[in-house]
């Protein structure tokens, strides 16, 4: 489990790629992810059961997430 510390220090991270993506496309929406970034960083890196180094797409040895939610896809490609 990582600390609270860890977990603003990769929110901070993945909120500054996901201001560069938005102005590297000159076009988005950042205030959805930004918003969700605390959520997602907190369940991606501390509470779900994932190893995306060995992905497939059985999901049987681990937590599922689905979100849909088209407006913040900067914060999708950010992790």
């Amino acid at each position: 489990m990582r600390t609270i510390e860890e977990l603003q220090k990769i929110a901070s991270q993945v909120r500054r790629d996901i201001i560069r993506q938005v102005n590297g496309a000159n076009s988005g929406h950042p205030g959805g992810s930004l918003g969700c970034t605390d959520f997602l960083v907190g369940l991606y890196f501390g509470i779900l059961n994932h190893h995306p180094e060995k992905f497939s797409m059985d999901g049987k040895t681990e937590d599922l997430f689905f979100l849909s939610n088209g407006h913040i896809s900067p914060l999708f490609t950010a992790f």
